[in-house]
């Protein structure tokens, strides 16, 4: 399953609007050596994030798959 930037912008986050923001989430990928052009360009695999076992990426992949089981993207 391929996790997408738009996925990163809806996630219910932990504030009062919802999505992760665009700087940490640069700050999140360099930390943990991914690439973030590829992740906006083409996004990412979700066995990546789930590899880094960071709880933001783990919600951010079950964001993600409970919308592919809605039929959204």
């Amino acid at each position: 399953m391929i996790v997408t930037l738009a996925h990163l912008r809806r996630v219910p986050g932990f504030g009062a609007q919802p999505g992760f923001c665009a700087q940490g989430a640069r700050e999140w990928f360099a930390y943990y050596g991914l690439d973030w052009s590829t992740f906006v360009r083409d996004g990412i695999e979700a066995d990546v994030i789930e590899a880094t076992g960071d709880a933001l990426g783990l919600h951010l992949v079950a964001f993600a798959r409970a919308e592919a089981e809605r039929g959204q993207q």
